[in-house]
């Protein structure tokens, strides 16, 4: 007898808002992909060509570098293409 009460008066649970999780994390993207970022991977190309120009480069390091910040400024773009319908 009480179970069809307790179904009735039962509230439904809410989903939980992640939203300051959200933020957060665009946060930091925007870090990441903003002038901050572009500001530090211009100084790792500006480091990688002055070994260069030294010849001290360690070609492994400079493809890090280069792998990095093609990636670092277009995973928006290629997530989206992923997240494309």
């Amino acid at each position: 007898m009480a179970l069809p009460f307790a179904l009735v008066l039962a509230e439904p649970a809410l989903a939980q808002n992640l939203d300051p999780l959200e933020n957060m994390l665009q946060v930091i993207v925007d870090g990441l992909t903003g002038p901050i970022g572009r500001l530090i991977a211009i100084l790792a190309v500006v480091a990688a060509g002055y070994m260069m120009f030294t010849g001290r480069l360690n070609w492994p390091l400079f493809l890090a570098i280069f792998f990095g910040v093609v990636l670092v400024f277009s995973a928006a773009t290629i997530i989206d293409g992923f997240a494309a319908p």
